[in-house]
């Protein structure tokens, strides 16, 4: 698909002038479900309103697109890309996405390299900061724009209930923002690139340029859902419970959905209702997902019954 076509662009342009405050805006119109929302969304040239539906897609939608792979396997909006684990199907955390790293220009680069001598303190501060410091191309700067606005529209799904289908690796990016002091770095680069932590021996909690590129980029997005969540309260949590927060349970709890299921024109004893929680039960947990994203327009369910605030119903054709 056409980068200014999917639905990530498009909203992003929507909400270009929008600001923190405004997204922060959490209100539940009359017959949505108690579905919360901050804004409308009008799907042009489609004969629906936005009862709650539209909403959830749009977000669903646009993380699917982030994470899109075209046929050579490459991102198809550049924003995230598989892990070199990923790639090369060795290792853990085969399915998880790193933020993507583009290729800066020569005078970016030229920027990195100092040959005064600096503190130790001022050292640090490049490694993990630079990015933000220093002159960039066109192409970073729009990555790093992107970045800002994908961790905003995180914080917005979040606020409202919304569990996203976002597989960030644990180590580098949600126990980064809940600040866990015990990140062990060695871990985190196993998560992601099997190969570079063998090859990096024992050089102790040390982080390789890799880690140290997702560090950089991992504060672009921080910065986005910092305008939309209360960040700094982040760190009430560890790195799991974070992640269980944004994106709910990654597979889809049938028996779950039994106890928050609503009946209208049912009582839930009929027998086709024991065949649709059966077949249900039979199907592969991308095949749940495909469900649930045309029946509910959501993929993702959250951890516990107390985290539904819009009900999976039935309903019986009249």
């Amino acid at each position: 698909f056409k980068k200014k076509h999917c639905v990530f662009s498009q909203l992003r342009r929507e909400l270009r002038g929008w600001s923190g405050a405004a997204l922060r805006r959490s209100f539940v119109a009359k017959g949505h479900g108690g579905q919360k929302r901050a804004f409308k969304v009008k799907l042009v040239g489609e004969g629906v309103n936005d009862y709650s539906g539209p909403y959830r897609e749009v977000f669903t939608d646009a993380i699917h697109e982030v994470t899109a792979l075209d046929q050579e396997g490459r991102s198809c909006l550049g924003i995230m890309q598989p892990t070199a684990n990923g790639e090369g199907n060795v290792g853990e955390g085969r399915d998880l996405f790193v933020f993507a790293n583009v290729a800066r220009d020569n005078a970016e680069l030229s920027e990195q390299v100092d040959r005064r001598p600096i503190s130790e303190e001022e050292a640090t501060f490049s490694r993990h900061f630079s990015c933000a410091a220093r002159c960039k191309s066109e192409s970073s700067r729009e990555v790093d724009d992107t970045l800002l606005y994908l961790g905003k529209l995180v914080g917005v799904a979040c606020r409202h209930g919304l569990p996203l289908d976002l597989p960030l690796p644990l180590g580098t990016v949600w126990k980064q923002l809940a600040r866990e002091g015990s990140v062990n770095m060695k871990d985190a680069l196993r998560e992601i690139d099997i190969l570079a932590f063998k090859q990096a021996g024992n050089w102790g909690n040390d982080a390789s340029d890799e880690l140290l590129s997702q560090t950089k980029m991992l504060n672009y997005f921080a910065e986005g859902m910092a305008l939309t969540l209360p960040i700094e309260l982040l760190s009430l949590f560890g790195g799991e419970q974070l992640r269980e927060i944004v994106c709910g349970n990654p597979e889809i709890d049938v028996e779950l959905l039994q106890r928050v299921v609503e009946y209208e024109g049912y009582t839930g004893d009929e027998e086709v209702i024991g065949y649709f929680w059966e077949t249900l039960r039979e199907m592969t947990t991308s095949e749940r997902k495909l469900f649930l994203q045309f029946v509910w327009a959501r993929n993702r369910l959250p951890m516990k019954e107390s985290g539904f605030d819009a009900p999976f119903k039935i309903q019986k054709d009249a």
